[in-house]
């Protein structure tokens, strides 16, 4: 069952399971991989194209609420990464060019490639590295193509696409119980890495914030109040906070 509304956007476990990529023959493990890849993409993107952190942390979540959708082995990962990240620019009024966001996930690609060559492993950083021409029939294809993909990101929300954090929640959470800074920085940190699993899509972001509040006081040995239990305050239960912990610290 999907359900959709102005703020959210979650699915339950029988959808998880049963992702148009799973239909499509792709396994959960690669799947992961793939989101997870998705993921680094567009985090390297939005630093690279110098923009606030809430793009690249939209543009996850958008990358993981489209692939409960859509399969895998229809729509390549790096092409949604570039459609979700050009879109997460407008919806965080942090625009860049439709140009920049091509040229950026083309360098990166390059990199990679040459990295994994090791024939050039002495080469100069630039010397081996293929540049995009603007005006050439590739950069036109290529931007075409995240224009399509953009289209079919916008449909498969039904053009719902507010997407909300976890991580005001976290600072709100943390000064309320007057925890120190080092908890807070911990659970944000913690709430950065969540946007790589499909948390996003699961529960919500203000439970989500509870969950990286209570795996930072656990991973460094802070109390928290019992009575009683501070996450019952927060609506969320001790065992969704140990499923959302898990799912966290499987990324390590």
């Amino acid at each position: 069952m999907l359900t959709i509304a102005n703020d959210n956007f979650y699915v339950d476990d029988d959808a998880l399971k049963n992702t148009p990529s799973r239909a499509d023959g792709v396994s959960e493990d690669v799947e992961f991989a793939q989101r997870a890849h998705g993921c680094e993409l567009v985090l390297r993107a939005s630093i690279l194209l110098k923009t606030t952190q809430s793009v690249g942390c939209t543009a996850q979540v958008l990358l993981h609420r489209f692939y409960t959708k859509k399969s895998l082995a229809v729509f390549d990962v790096e092409r949604v990464a570039m459609a979700t990240v050009f879109l997460a620019c407008k919806l965080e009024e942090n625009n860049r060019k439709l140009r920049d966001v091509v040229n950026v996930f083309h360098r990166m690609k390059q990199r990679r490639r040459r990295r994994d060559d090791a024939a050039a492993e002495n080469a100069d950083d630039d010397a081996s590295l293929d540049h995009l021409e603007y005006f050439s029939q590739k950069y036109e294809d290529v931007k075409q193509d995240v224009i399509r993909v953009e289209r079919h990101v916008l449909r498969a929300f039904g053009f719902c696409i507010h997407v909300e954090h976890p991580h005001k929640f976290v600072v709100n959470y943390a000064r309320m119980m007057e925890q120190p800074k080092e908890l807070m920085r911990r659970a944000w940190a913690f709430a950065n890495d969540s946007l790589r699993t499909n948390l996003c899509v699961r529960f919500r972001a203000d439970a989500v914030a509870v969950a990286c509040v209570f795996l930072a006081a656990r991973t460094l040995g802070m109390p928290m109040p019992r009575y009683p239990p501070w996450h019952d305050v927060f609506d969320v239960s001790a065992e969704d906070a140990e499923v959302m912990s898990a799912s966290i610290l499987a990324l390590y």
